[in-house]
């Protein structure tokens, strides 16, 4: 997949701010769990090399049974470009890695915390410039908040002046996801229950439906105005 610059710098700072961390001599697995080959799989070839085939196995098992955090920040960055292009399943693995980051990373170095902060918030920009998206929007959104726990203003402010289609198809997919899902206890989605009732949403539709590209993306978003007017008076 092609990457936009903004993207590629928040990458590259991201390796850089992890570059202190190199790869172990041996990595402590339980060999019950995690073969022998597999694990030389993610010794094959250098870090920003490694597929995805061959680092799945240690993104189900890292800190688990394959490793300690050392080993893990030295894989971060990899693994991270790998769910941000797509190339390793963000269905199955975004949220549960981006969890073991969250439980831990407030207390990592400055530049580590700024380098995760700034990559996800190109993952963010990115994700608003390109639909469909294996790691949708509301799962995006469970990240930044409530994985991270970042403060989700910011990205709903860079989400308003996003006027591209996809960034209209990926709030007609929040405007169905968010209106069936049960409510949570939290500040993040007490903040994001009040946006999605505000204006904001309907003029990113509004402005996706007036260029769609098409008689379905338009459809789309004319469903997720009704659906917005409907929310918005509750």
């Amino acid at each position: 997949m092609h990457t936009s610059s903004d993207l590629d710098s928040a990458l590259d700072a991201l390796y850089a701010a992890f570059s202190r961390y190199p790869l172990p001599a041996k990595s402590d697995v339980c060999d019950h769990c995690v073969s022998a080959e597999r694990v030389l799989a993610t010794r094959a070839a250098p870090l920003r090399m490694l597929t995805a085939s061959a680092l799945e196995p240690y993104a189900w098992n890292a800190l688990n049974t394959w490793g300690d955090i050392d080993e893990f920040k030295h894989y971060l960055p990899r693994l991270l470009e790998l769910l941000i292009l797509e190339e390793l399943d963000g269905f199955l693995h975004a949220q549960s890695l981006m969890l073991r980051v969250g439980v831990r990373w407030r207390s990592w170095r400055q530049t580590e915390q700024r380098a995760i902060t700034a990559t996800v918030g190109a993952w963010w920009r990115h994700t608003l410039s390109n639909y469909p998206r294996d790691v949708d929007i509301m799962r995006l959104i469970e990240i930044i908040a409530d994985c991270l726990e970042l403060d989700l203003a910011p990205y709903l402010a860079k989400w308003e002046s996003n006027t591209a289609e996809t960034a209209a198809r990926h709030m007609a997919s929040l405007m169905q996801d968010f209106t069936v899902t049960v409510a949570r206890d939290t500040e993040w989605d007490r903040l994001l229950d009040n946006w999605i009732r505000g204006s904001a949403p309907a003029e990113i539709l509004e402005a996706g439906f007036f260029s769609a590209s098409s008689p379905e993306v338009a459809q789309e978003l004319s469903n997720a105005l009704e659906i917005h007017r409907i929310w918005s008076q509750h």
